[in-house]
């Protein structure tokens, strides 16, 4: 009798690995320029089995673990959520507005704009969960000057299942840190601005004219 309970164990086994392997997420193809903003792609990427970037009140940053400490310091703001499908106007910073737009679940475009009449910089980073896993992508030292729109696209390129298939687009959340807010010059600076490049233009024409 103890070999045949033996045989049921290791068959018990087997089927639970076949049932992990058949539902595990893994990174994939996934890679930097699976993420692009402003014509750029990101600077940096992180994967993570079983994260969720979302979860909590104040999102969750532990799946990007320290792969992001060269980039620069200091907390994670979370900047805001978006859950399933297209989405505009998702915001919990004041100076910053997001669109996004789930395309075929697998790749898409989102956008951000700076609503504020100050230049802002700040570490971004856009991180998508789909099926068991999330993708985090860091844009270092990101410049939105005031009233500007970025446009970004998007991939999906983590696996999910033994068949290797790209999951659907769950949810998405944005967090950023270093965040400096430049004042806008007053009116008179930009007179200054525009009288000292015609200065300049004006210097070049009696130059070429000698």
């Amino acid at each position: 009798m103890e070999p045949i309970a033996k045989k049921f164990a290791l068959a018990a086994s087997s089927m639970l690995l076949a049932a992990s392997a058949f539902g595990a997420t893994t990174i994939g193809n996934t890679s930097a320029d699976d993420a692009t903003l402003d014509a750029q792609s990101a600077d940096a990427f992180v994967f993570t089995s079983g994260w969720n970037p979302q979860a909590g009140l104040s999102g969750n940053t532990s799946g990007m673990g320290v792969t992001f400490d060269s980039f620069g310091s200091g907390d994670w703001t979370l900047l805001g959520k978006h859950e399933g499908g297209s989405g505009t106007g998702f915001s919990l910073f004041n100076a910053l507005n997001f669109s996004f737009d789930a395309g075929d679940g697998k790749t898409g475009t989102w956008t951000v704009t700076n609503t504020s009449a100050q230049s802002v910089s700040l570490d971004l980073v856009l991180s998508l969960k789909a099926a068991n896993g999330a993708g985090a992508f860091l844009f270092d030292n990101q410049a939105i000057n005031a009233g500007q729109t970025l446009s970004g696209t998007w991939n999906i390129g983590w696996f999910t299942g033994n068949n290797q298939a790209h999951p659907d687009f769950s949810n998405l959340t944005m967090f950023g840190r270093d965040i400096a807010v430049s004042p806008a010059p007053e009116p008179g600076e930009y007179a200054m601005l525009l009288a000292g490049l015609g200065l300049i233009g004006f210097v070049a024409r009696r130059r070429k004219a000698l």
